[in-house]
């Protein structure tokens, strides 16, 4: 019946190779990969936290939303290395009385590091 575009197609296999990609990365790899997000200036300015859903719509930010990949098997991976993040104490979690969701924001310490370079370090991993 409905066909899809070519770049349709094209933006979907992207889309799923890099969220594959992601998912095979250990938890401080993927933690390296989620800081520069949650320093965006986009996340920063949410005062009250982001979700875990948020950090993977914004890693996966130069792609378009598709119901052909399922990106909700990032959220175990992103959550454990929000953990790594926390306990270098690079973010810290907000928890929400509103709707009792956990989320996450980053520490002063955090935007120093990321603004040094130093994250690698202080996560225990070899500079990139």
């Amino acid at each position: 019946m409905f066909r899809k575009s070519p770049e349709k197609r094209a933006d979907e296999e992207a889309m799923q190779a890099q969220v594959d990609r992601l998912k095979a990365l250990s938890p401080e790899a993927l933690a390296l990969e989620i800081m520069p997000t949650l320093g965006s200036d986009e996340l920063k300015k949410r005062i009250t936290g982001v979700r875990v859903q948020d950090v993977c719509t914004a890693t996966l930010g130069g792609f378009k939303s598709s119901l052909a990949v399922n990106t909700g098997v990032l959220l175990l991976p992103v959550k454990e290395a929000l953990q790594r993040l926390e306990h270098a104490n690079l973010i810290m979690q907000m928890a929400n009385g509103i709707d009792q969701s956990t989320k996450w924001r980053i520490t002063t310490t955090g935007e120093q590091a990321l603004s040094d370079g130093s994250v690698a370090a202080k996560l225990g991993q070899p500079a990139s």
